[in-house]
């Protein structure tokens, strides 16, 4: 019995005070404090001007479609799906690597305005 007490006595110690709780309502209230100041940051840059205006024709110009870099992008992974296929026979997952990889191409182009 004496050692229920004890560790009872124990227990009493390790009670929260009001300024242990004040704690979490400084961690809301900075949360808070930087989610204003994200979403101000991420609207304010709607309002810049484009500094890469005269290099969006460049980038077109090297990348775009039916440029050199398509079209090395499209050999190297008609070569890579040849070498796959021929290394490991199995041709169903070349062909289909290949496939895949032209279908990325076409798709993620117009997303990024090439």
């Amino acid at each position: 019995m004496t050692k229920d007490n004890s560790t009872q006595s124990k227990h009493k110690e390790f009670v929260m005070t009001n300024s242990t709780l004040s704690i979490p309502n400084f961690g809301l209230m900075s949360v808070i404090a930087l989610m204003v100041i994200v979403a101000v940051a991420v609207a304010n840059p709607v309002h810049a001007a484009d500094l890469f205006t005269n290099a969006k024709t460049d980038i077109k110009d090297t990348a775009g479609t039916g440029s050199a870099v398509e079209m090395a992008l499209l050999a190297f992974g008609g070569i890579g799906a040849i070498a796959f296929g021929f290394m490991s026979k199995n041709w169903i997952g070349a062909i289909t690597g290949f496939a895949v990889g032209v279908l990325f191409w076409n798709i993620i182009t117009p997303m990024i305005g090439l």
